[in-house]
């Protein structure tokens, strides 16, 4: 059975942040037990699925890796690396954000950030797994929807890194319009994402298309 492009990623990236969030839980549980409480037996849980995800992830990234290799040698490959693009730029405003005293709707995140850099660290590095299995998990959803000629296969990598960007946009909306309502927030933030995703999917058709034309001629 042929695994698809990803996956492996995925579970690394999934195994990374069970593994991480069994302590981050066990230190907010002590520093916030009103808002969350896991037994140890939960915690365990949380940690063992984290080590299986991880095993299996291991097991298959070479697949990964070697179409990732082959998305990067690409004459626009730098477009592939638009995911972790998003995820360096996410954690970076986010501590921007946490510094000037912004607050963090994931508690986890929060946690991560107030324990120090062995926290944020494996959260980047999962973050950009996740973030990077799912682009390749998305080029192949495209490409058996589309067919491997047509250039609406690069679509759903180009809606799902338009996702991905709401987080960053969203951050620089808050530190650069502090006082800007909540409307005007989502507003500038979807015009943003929609821009991003019009923009990706539009470099590949005509990538596409300026190649065609090539064979043809």
């Amino acid at each position: 059975m042929k695994v698809p492009p990803g996956t492996g990623l995925l579970f690394v990236g999934s195994g990374l942040y069970w593994v991480l969030s069994g302590p981050l839980i066990g230190w907010f549980s002590v520093l916030n037990p009103a808002q969350i409480h896991l037994s140890q037996m939960g915690l365990t849980l949380v940690l063992i699925t984290g080590i299986a995800c991880l095993v299996v992830g291991l097991w298959i990234i070479p697949t990964d890796l070697q179409e990732i290799h082959k998305l990067f040698s690409r004459n626009d490959g730098w477009m592939f690396t638009i995911p972790i693009a998003l995820v360096v730029a996410d954690i970076y405003l986010t501590l921007i954000g946490l510094s000037a005293g912004n607050w963090e709707l994931n508690p986890f995140v929060a946690s991560a950030v107030q324990i120090g850099p062995w926290a944020v660290v494996p959260f980047l590095i999962s973050y950009i797994a996740l973030s990077e299995g799912l682009a390749l998990e998305m080029l192949s959803v495209g490409k058996w929807l589309f067919g491997v000629i047509r250039p609406s296969r690069f679509m759903p990598f180009a809606i799902t890194c338009g996702a991905a960007s709401f987080g960053p946009l969203s951050n620089t909306a808050l530190l650069v319009f502090p006082r800007e309502g909540p409307a005007g927030y989502f507003a500038g933030t979807v015009v943003g994402v929609v821009a991003l995703s019009v923009g990706i999917y539009a470099h590949f058709r005509k990538a596409e298309l300026r190649k065609s034309s090539t064979s043809l001629s």
